[in-house]
């Protein structure tokens, strides 16, 4: 009785940290995965204007994935990019077993992609004449 007694108190505080854990890693994971959203389209907004030309536009971007022209044969630049976020954490109660012999295991994942594409249209001057983008988080 007096063993059971002292191993109640370790073996459920082990229980609630690894729980917790589990769950502090899926919020870091998710705000890790908000913040960089909100990095790649502040570039955007803040760095990309018309008038700028196409080598400070490669310079900020890099070298565009898609070069064709528009109906009034001007040079369209289209950027696709596409990420995807794993995250999987997994907690159990390895001192409950031992002591025991229960388990107690919760996994938690969870995937989610991001798409950003943005299209620059540029003048005759190789100057950017005007610029679209779309965002979409699924």
């Amino acid at each position: 009785m007096r063993f059971l007694k002292y191993m109640i108190i370790p073996t459920t505080v082990l229980l609630m940290a690894g729980c917790e854990s589990a769950s502090k890693q899926t919020q870091d994971a998710q705000t890790a995965q908000n913040t960089d959203a909100h990095l790649t389209l502040g570039t955007i907004e803040s760095q990309l204007h018309k008038g700028m030309s196409n080598a400070s536009v490669v310079e900020i971007f890099g070298p565009p994935n898609i070069v064709t022209s528009d109906d009034q044969h001007q040079e369209v630049w289209v950027y696709d990019r596409i990420s995807t976020m794993r995250t999987h954490s997994s907690s159990g109660g390895w001192a409950t077993i031992v002591i025991l012999g229960l388990g107690n295991k919760a996994n938690t994942s969870s995937t989610s992609q991001r798409t950003l594409t943005l299209i620059v249209k540029f003048d005759h001057n190789q100057k950017v004449r005007d610029y679209s983008y779309r965002y979409s988080n699924f």
